[in-house]
């Protein structure tokens, strides 16, 4: 089983939260419990304690998910193809 922190130190390990942006591509975190928003209010200290930028991710309850439109659906493997013409 993949813990709630573990998944929290990949996200951070491959993300950039560096740049602000409005709700539609913002940064975030979402939790189901007070420890899991305590281990992501941590591990976003850790990643502010590491740079001196300005670290913009916000961290939420878990709400209600609608997923995207269809043309926003695997989006980087239609870019591709569409780009090989």
């Amino acid at each position: 089983m993949i813990t709630y922190e573990k998944i929290l130190d990949e996200w951070s390990a491959q993300h950039y939260p560096y740049y602000p942006s409005g709700t539609q591509y913002r940064s975030a975190i979402f939790y189901n419990s007070e420890e899991q928003r305590a281990a992501a209010v941590e591990k976003v200290d850790e990643m502010k304690s590491k740079t001196d930028k300005t670290v913009y991710v916000d961290i939420e309850a878990v709400s209600a998910f609608y997923r995207a439109e269809e043309y926003h659906q695997d989006f980087l493997n239609k870019q591709r193809a569409a780009s090989r013409g």
